[in-house]
């Protein structure tokens, strides 16, 4: 399960999630075609990929194609192909997408805005496994699995007349539904760490913190464009935020101004997996570790100049002061440090972060702000190794 998490990005540790995670690696080694059901945001494109990938077709072509951004008039000729003259401006024989996704899977990305006539060729794909490109007369066998998605209610689109029931009954047979991001509220905190240490990596640049306050904020937001709304605002704030934590009132700055207006009721109880004590002993612990990167590169400096390697914690205050401003995030080094040694702290951190990523060196590097190289001698230093 948790290699799907890291690797296709379906982050959560809600029930919700788990299950879905489960649903992918049953459905996937099938041939059968699936129905991907959710709101708009949700990552309905990162479940496909992921079927796809878990897959016997692994090694075939992938295609994605969105229905809706197709116009009526040319989306049989983008779907199937067309033959050279059938209309104007077709000047060459071409494929269409069901042929280019041959041996492969072909995602049909809002698939509830296909046209009716569209709909019944598509049934027959599904049914004989064949297309006829527009201007011909003769079929051609395909070898492709379908995926539909939507963020339409299909059932109602039958019932309206606006969606072929036979097609409809042809794609249920297999359907996951993704919930949206208000249903496993849970899930924030692990969604909005994952972004901000993507984003750090992605500009080279160090992890922001969110504080326990503010994360709060963001358990509470609506969040109606749901994941995506999430790693949007989660990007903006780090590029925009110049402070290296993330506060309340950066979070009420960059939210979306109807949340802000009240629209949402904040009394409403969050189930979390950490109490507001244990993030916050987190935070301190990575702050305290980044703290000591920087001890770590004085050190070195001083030594050059030789002055002694031992750094008193009183002197290590006075240091990150100065690297950081006086105010370096009203961190009190000696209290958090709880009469225990920077090597003990840093020991414990590394400890509780690999458990915290189940082993993964890479993300708990990311999360500590550190190369993979320096995490594999602090392992072997301190003896964490399984």
């Amino acid at each position: 399960m948790r290699n799907i998490e890291q690797k296709y990005g379906i982050i959560g540790k809600s029930e919700e999630i788990r299950q879905l995670i489960q649903a992918v690696e049953q459905v996937a080694p099938s041939n059968i075609s699936i129905l991907i059901l959710g709101e708009s945001g949700v990552g309905k494109e990162l479940v496909a990929k992921a079927l796809h990938e878990l897959s016997l077709r692994r090694h075939g072509p992938y295609v994605i194609v969105n229905c809706g951004a197709i116009p009526a008039g040319t989306i049989e000729s983008e779907l199937f192909g067309h033959k050279k003259g059938s209309y104007t401006g077709a000047v060459e024989d071409r494929k269409g997408f069901f042929e280019t996704a041959d041996k492969g899977t072909i995602l049909l990305d809002e698939i509830g805005e296909l046209p009716p006539e569209t709909q019944v060729k598509l049934l027959r794909v599904l049914e004989q496994g064949e297309i006829t490109r527009v201007g011909e007369s003769t079929s051609r066998k395909v070898d492709v699995r379908v995926i539909g998605a939507t963020n339409r209610d299909l059932g109602d689109e039958v019932r309206n007349g606006r969606f072929r029931k036979d097609l409809y009954y042809r794609l249920k047979t297999i359907m996951i539904r993704i919930p949206a991001l208000r249903e496993r509220r849970e899930d924030i905190p692990m969604l909005a760490e994952y972004f901000m240490m993507r984003y750090a990596d992605e500009h080279h640049a160090a992890y922001k913190p969110i504080t326990p306050q503010a994360m709060e904020l963001l358990l509470r937001a609506p969040w109606e464009g749901n994941v995506r709304e999430l790693k949007n605002f989660i990007e903006s704030v780090f590029i925009l935020e110049n402070g290296k934590i993330i506060r309340p009132e950066t979070v009420s700055m960059h939210l979306n101004p109807h949340y802000r207006e009240g629209h949402y009721d904040t009394r409403l109880p969050v189930r979390v997996n950490k109490d507001s004590e244990q993030v916050e002993r987190e935070l301190i612990l990575r702050q305290l570790f980044l703290l000591r990167q920087d001890i770590e590169e004085i050190k070195n400096k001083l030594s050059q100049i030789d002055i002694g390697d031992v750094v008193t914690m009183n002197k290590m205050k006075d240091i990150s002061r100065y690297i950081q401003g006086t105010e370096a995030h009203d961190i009190d080094v000696e209290a958090a440090a709880e009469d225990r040694t920077i090597q003990e702290i840093e020991k414990e951190t590394i400890a509780r972060t690999l458990e915290k990523y189940y082993g993964s060196k890479r993300k708990t590097a990311q999360a500590l702000g550190m190369s993979e190289r320096t995490l594999y001698r602090k392992i072997k230093e301190y003896d964490l190794r399984d």
